[in-house]
């Protein structure tokens, strides 16, 4: 099975220069948890999260729209799959970057789908699919205990 069997294709996304009421507006209207930010020709350039959003207006003392994406993208390493890329390798990326969701993109870097660990959990198991192209128990089990357990070296969304 690969990614783009399973990502999400219809994906939100804003500029580096929206400010992060925009983007937060965004994340509710779409009942999403993260927002892709992406350049003029739609290649990502990072992810805001609901967690991020709440970290950096704690950090910084400032409201929402005085804080620009990419202030809150500037110190992000950016981690991406492709959409043909097994699910498999999509589950050792994000457990390797410790991210609950990550972007994905086409052959020619643009955005084209998110995943998220709720997406891989809802393809784990046979679930009326054909045994081989079901996602290991196993494998989603393991991703979930490492990416959920607490981290001490984990950024934060300080400026």
């Amino acid at each position: 099975m690969n990614v783009r069997d399973a990502m999400v294709s219809d994906v939100k996304s804003c500029p580096r220069e929206a400010n992060l009421e925009e983007v937060a507006r965004m994340r509710g209207e779409n009942d999403v948890g993260a927002i892709p930010i992406v350049s003029e020709d739609n290649r990502p350039l990072g992810i805001v999260t609901d967690r991020d959003i709440a970290m950096c207006a704690m950090h910084n003392h400032r409201p929402l729209w005085e804080i620009q994406a990419s202030e809150v993208i500037q110190s992000q390493r950016l981690c991406c799959c492709d959409e043909n890329d097994s699910i498999q390798s999509c589950l050792e990326k994000m457990e390797q970057n410790e991210i609950r969701s990550m972007l994905v993109t086409r052959e020619d870097g643009t955005l084209c789908g998110i995943i998220s660990m709720g997406d891989i959990v809802a393809f784990t198991g046979a679930n009326g699919r054909r045994r081989q192209d079901a996602i290991s128990s196993d494998n989603t089990l393991e991703l979930l205990k490492n990416v959920s357990s607490h981290h001490s070296s984990r950024p934060s969304a300080s400026l």
